[in-house]
């Protein structure tokens, strides 16, 4: 009973020194409030502000100014209102430790919010530093949000070693800790980080974008999609290949996508019965054909008799079509060979096939 007695007196006694703390400091608190209130209530307009005056500045860069703004607007709303916080305890005239604990804690405030806002920014200044002729390209998509996110990682582990460092720990001991274990991860995940590097030297590069038709000898077909560690296509039978980044960039790829015309080399044969008019007149009639087809490129036609092969005469035909497009450029194949096939058989040549021919003794 007396301990309960004696421990009644001291929390009667603490409240009334609080009482007293509170009303000979009445006129700091009640300021201190004030303050807190104030900024609470105007930070909405101070941060608009002030993200206008950043873009103001860099008005000759739009892109930039409009990321500034956008970027630190919701970090300084925040500021204000834990700047407003710390004001408001600091003209209350708290204790010294107090104080202190208080200060450490705004200090940290400010360092998640300098990374919070360089975090948001990072999008806006990596569109600009990986700058492409084609504006238009959809890859440049995939390489703002791949280093967006790498600035971000590296802009967060930062902080995070400053944040510990200012909690008083040992910043070298962990720097060395997260050099091991990063040796470590690495070591694990070697195909991914392969994958990662050849995804953004395929972003870098430029050998093919999104929508882009390309041949590799381990795929062919539309490239749907490009991640930093595999790439997507779509076959011509409708199928999807996603083949790893790390093994596309060591391939041979053809993008069929940048030609400027369909190239065409092929060779007919013709039987060894045909005489050499109308081995002549069927390569002059192909010839004029070529150069009339006004799907047909004039910069390079060549219809020549090439030799003879086993069992038969070849002409070797080289033209190119005036398209990019697989589907049309068989279409105006389609057409030359079927005038091709009637310049033969109007000369009154045969086309050839392979013959034995035996001989009795």
């Amino acid at each position: 009973m007396k301990e309960l007695t004696l421990g009644w007196n001291n929390f009667v006694e603490g409240i009334n020194t609080a009482i007293t703390v509170i009303i000979e400091n009445l006129p700091q608190i009640l300021l201190g409030i004030l303050v807190f209130l104030l900024f609470v209530l105007f930070r909405h307009l101070l941060s608009k502000n002030i993200a206008k005056i950043f873009a103001k500045v860099f008005k000759r860069h739009p892109v930039i100014g409009g990321g500034i703004r956008t970027s630190v607007q919701e970090p300084l709303k925040t500021f204000f209102l834990i700047f407003g916080l710390y004001l408001g305890f600091a003209i209350m005239n708290p204790p010294d430790k107090v104080m202190a604990w208080l200060t450490m804690a705004f200090r940290i405030c400010i360092i998640v919010l300098i990374t919070w806002a360089l975090s948001n920014f990072t999008p806006f200044i990596t569109s600009q530093i990986i700058k492409m002729e084609e504006t238009n390209r959809r890859t440049n998509a995939v390489a703002v949000r791949f280093v967006a996110n790498m600035l971000k990682i590296i802009i967060i582990s930062i902080s995070v070693v400053v944040i510990i460092g200012e909690l008083g720990y040992n910043i070298g001991g962990l720097i060395t800790g997260i050099g091991l274990g990063g040796l470590t991860f690495s070591l694990a995940a070697q195909n991914t980080a392969a994958n990662l590097f050849a995804g953004f030297s395929i972003v870098s590069d430029k050998p093919f974008d999104v929508g882009d038709y390309i041949i590799t000898p381990s795929g062919e077909g539309k490239v749907e999609d490009i991640t930093m560690r595999s790439t997507r296509i779509r076959t011509l039978a409708d199928t999807v290949v996603v083949l790893p980044n790390s093994k596309l960039v060591d391939e041979p790829i053809t993008n069929c996508s940048r030609l400027n015309r369909r190239f065409v080399d092929e060779t007919i044969g013709l039987t060894f019965d045909t005489d050499a008019g109308k081995l002549r007149n069927c390569i002059e009639d192909i010839k004029a054909m070529l150069e009339s087809h006004e799907e047909v490129s004039k910069d390079r036609i060549v219809v020549a008799f090439a030799g003879f092969s086993d069992s038969s005469q070849d002409i070797r035909i080289i033209y190119s079509v005036d398209t990019t497009s697989l589907d049309h450029s068989l279409v105006v194949r389609e057409d030359i060979n079927f005038k091709i096939k009637e310049i033969v058989e109007r000369n009154g040549a045969s086309f050839a096939f392979p013959s034995v021919t035996v001989y009795n003794a």
